[in-house]
């Protein structure tokens, strides 16, 4: 019956993890953290831009 399956490329868990290790909830706190601070980057920068100009 099913001696000759194959496995087909869709074959794993629907929702992967990508690449963090850890629980979801860490991976969100560490990844938001990680947002905010390059958004306060971006926005210092612009405004030094303007400041410069």
């Amino acid at each position: 019956m099913g001696y000759e399956a194959k496995k087909t490329e869709h074959s794993g868990p629907k929702r992967g993890r990508g690449a963090y290790w850890g629980y979801r909830w860490d991976a969100k706190k560490e990844s938001n953290r990680i947002r905010r601070e390059n958004a306060k980057r971006q926005i210092l920068g612009a405004r030094a831009e303007a400041n410069e100009s």
